[in-house]
């Protein structure tokens, strides 16, 4: 069957049926990450009915337009995201948490029950695509379920045994218990604490929890990473066909999203990293899936006349991309300045809605900035803090300082000399140069098509911004990589639509030759520099380093000057060719990236689907005596109970080095606040970053008097000192870890209150009325 122009677009089944090859992926990855069949199902139901109807129900009600069914389950999972965290907060609030199911419920059944709503479980006037449309969308989706299950979940085993837990996702994990007790939450680690971080993407974690009905450890670990992928692809999609209006753009820019992400023409490149996807980094994730959506209807109420109660579904989604991660913003607010700028160039008057967006794209950015978009404390704007994380920055520089606020550039560059100053100018050009989707993008300024259509112009001033705040901001933890990740999915989108105008108003035939033709040059090329153009593998030097960047770059600009002769001597024969060259330019620099994921990480992501369970090391930072009784205590202890624990510190072994404050056995294992536990990700820890030239997680507590109080509890108790404890924290256990400390007063607190659990080296006590 084909459509008016040709193209094969097959019965609704068929398109229906390639589907379940991404269903068949996910249950297989799902199911070699040991998530059982019953874990599976509750946590689909809970997805599908909590989130996915309400969201497209909302979506098709607020923000009509002409969307397929997946698009509208993309930008929908964004939305019912959004709609969910608003009945978080008030069952919360009230300490409803198990009457949560009803939120979502009730659009499902207002929607049923109102005559005028019900066409809204139909997709309206959707338009019929070709079946390569769905068909490579569900390669891809398969692809990238794929690739993040087999190299990060599956690396990252439930806390159930002993081993060594990544400390940020046992942090995440003490933030989903705290979400399901309170709103605004505590800090789990020091209770009575109000907690400052951009938490969103963890509120969602512990509502599915509650409706689903699933330990939160297998949540976080295991589940909520699948469908966040599937809400990513499915939104770049939606936002790619939106944008350009053709079906191929959006396979394309979901592949330059999730699939490739950097020229491959070096073994190494330093400083070039930022992935939307970050299954250690729930906040990065869940965050960029929702301005994707975010993107998706702004776009749509500004330049594409979406009615003006899609509005409302702006503003919802806004205000939840901003205490989601602190980077969405601003990229949401670069995009809708420069769009600004530009229309106000061209006709010459204010573009009111733009501006008015803006002025509340401000507001939201401030009013997270002082509530929710924690993690920034100890963050200065510095030019280049990025080059820190690139090898051999220390032994050029020899700047060993830890990061702290102060100075306009960062200390190795301040008085840097002429290898120096060629070494970053080397690594700042690969950025770019590696970033080669995003120069496309800024390409399709160059050609009328583009340039006069300001959805063009909001993708790439979203893109200046990610580049801007990359370059300046110098966060401790190079939390700036967050920047390029977060847009990365706007260049896809970008680089599609330029291409896509490039190659308008040209024969079917010599769009495919100009597409297939130029992105399989760019591969070639990329796979041929990297061949002849790497002689380190890893260089170690900045020497070597240097030349490991600079000379791929040279083959590939001597390409390119090559290609460009032979165009001028082709377009001087034959001048019916002209425009032809622009087009290929861009097909072949997004070519470039296609080679970027080399086969074998492939191979290694499905080997670790199938391969032999994890073993615990010979020494691992929690032995499974200390995650039994944490556990213990999660299904003992009270909701609202506070525990006294010794298990601030990260590293347990004796001798002790300095106490890396990240430890999270008992708030994240455990589940239940702290009176003293890792407090290095603590805004008032952040603020001191820098304090005697060591970092956030190496300083003391800003709370020394919890800390002597914690000391007091398990070296030297008084019945006065555990009654303090009571009164003035709430405290009601005592968590003993041996292990951690070797003093421990077992005979004197067996005497002042009552030993509930004991397993190798930990003792649990519960404080007596």
């Amino acid at each position: 069957m084909t459509d008016g122009s040709g193209r094969f677009t097959g019965p609704p089944f068929v398109g229906a049926l390639v589907w379940l090859l991404p269903a068949v992926t996910l249950y297989w990855v799902l199911a070699g990450t040991g998530v059982g069949d019953g874990h599976i199902l509750r946590y689909s139901a809970y997805f599908t009915g909590c989130v996915v109807l309400p969201g497209v129900l909302l979506l098709r009600a607020f923000a009509p337009g002409r969307r397929t069914w997946p698009e509208d389950v993309g930008i929908g999972i964004v939305v019912g995201l959004s709609y969910e965290l608003p009945g978080w907060a008030l069952f919360t609030a009230v300490g409803m948490q198990q009457w949560l199911v009803v939120w979502p419920a009730a659009v499902l059944v207002v929607f049923a029950a109102v005559p005028r709503l019900r066409r809204h479980w139909r997709a309206q006037n959707a338009p019929r695509l070709p079946l390569a449309w769905g068909a490579t969308l569900s390669l891809l989706m398969s692809a990238t379920l794929l690739m993040y299950y087999g190299s990060s979940v599956s690396a990252s085993p439930v806390p159930k045994y002993g081993g060594n837990y990544y400390q940020d996702m046992l942090w995440h994990l003490s933030i989903v218990y705290e979400l399901g007790r309170s709103v605004p939450p505590q800090i789990p680690q020091v209770a009575g604490e109000t907690m400052q971080y951009h938490w969103f993407a963890d509120a969602h974690l512990a509502s599915a929890a509650q409706i689903a009905g699933i330990d939160p450890r297998f949540v976080l670990f295991r589940l909520w990473f699948a469908p966040i992928i599937i809400g990513l692809v499915l939104a770049v999609a939606a936002l790619a066909r939106q944008v350009s209006g053709a079906w191929w753009t959006a396979p394309l820019a979901v592949a330059l999203t999730v699939v490739v992400q950097r020229v491959a023409i070096w073994e190494y490149v330093g400083g070039v990293g930022g992935s939307p996807l970050v299954f250690l980094s729930p906040s990065q994730s869940f965050g960029t899936t929702v301005s994707v959506g975010a993107a998706a209807l702004l776009i749509g109420a500004l330049y594409r006349g979406a009615p003006r109660r899609s509005w409302v579904l702006v503003l919802l989604v806004v205000c939840v991309a901003a205490g989601s991660k602190p980077t969405a913003v601003p990229l949401l607010l670069g995009g809708t300045g420069l769009a600004a700028l530009f229309l106000l160039a061209r006709n010459r008057r204010i573009p009111w809605p733009a501006v008015g967006f803006g002025v509340a794209l401000v507001g939201v950015m401030v009013a997270s900035m002082l509530t929710v978009a924690g993690s920034t404390a100890g963050t200065p704007l510095r030019l280049f803090g990025f080059l820190r994380a690139v090898p051999g920055y220390t032994a050029l520089t020899g700047d060993t300082a830890v990061p702290a606020p102060g100075g306009w550039i960062i200390a190795g560059l301040r008085d840097a000399d002429q290898q120096t100053l060629t070494w970053a100018i080397a690594i700042l050009v690969s950025v770019v140069v590696s970033r080669a989707v995003v120069a496309v993008s800024f390409l399709g300024l160059a050609q009328r098509r583009t340039r006069t259509d300001p959805a063009q112009w909001w993708l790439v001033g979203a893109l200046i911004a990610s580049m801007l705040g990359f370059l300046v901001v110098d966060h401790p933890s190079l939390g700036q990589y967050y920047f390029l990740g977060g847009a990365l999915p706007f260049a896809g989108v970008a680089a599609g639509y330029v291409v896509h105008g490039a190659v308008t108003g040209r024969r079917r035939v010599a769009r495919r030759v100009i597409i297939a033709g130029g992105l399989l040059a760019g591969a070639a090329l990329a796979l041929a520099i990297l061949a002849f153009g790497n002689s380190e593998a890893r260089p170690v030097s900045p020497a070597e380093i240097t030349r490991a960047v600079t000379v791929p770059m040279l083959l590939l600009a001597a390409a390119l000057a090559v290609g460009l002769l032979g165009w001028l001597v082709l377009r001087a024969v034959r001048p019916q060719v002209r425009g032809l060259g622009l087009a290929l330019l861009m097909c072949v620099a997004v070519g470039l990236a296609l080679p970027s994921r080399p086969w074998s990480e492939w191979r290694n992501a499905a080997d670790a689907l199938t391969g032999e369970p994890r073993q615990i090391p010979a020494v691992p930072l929690f032995t499974t005596d200390e995650i039994q009784a944490a556990l213990w205590l999660e299904r003992n202890a009270g909701r609202y109970d506070v525990v006294v624990t010794n298990t601030a510190c990260l590293s347990r072994q004796q001798p002790r080095p300095a106490c890396d404050a990240r430890g999270y056995l008992v708030s994240g294992v455990g589940g239940h606040r702290t009176l003293m536990e890792g407090w290095a990700y603590t805004q008032q820890s952040l603020a001191n970053q820098g304090e005697g030239n060591v970092g956030s997680s190496l300083l003391p507590s800003p709370w020394p008097d919890r800390v002597e109080l914690t000391r007091k509890a398990l070296t030297a108790p008084t019945p006065d000192l555990l009654e303090t404890l009571r009164r003035d924290h709430g405290v009601r256990w005592v968590f003993a870890d041996k292990r951690a400390h070797r003093v421990v007063a077992e005979r004197t607190l067996d005497r002042l209150a009552d030993r509930r659990y004991t397993r190798g080296q930990v003792i649990v006590y519960e404080l007596r009325d």
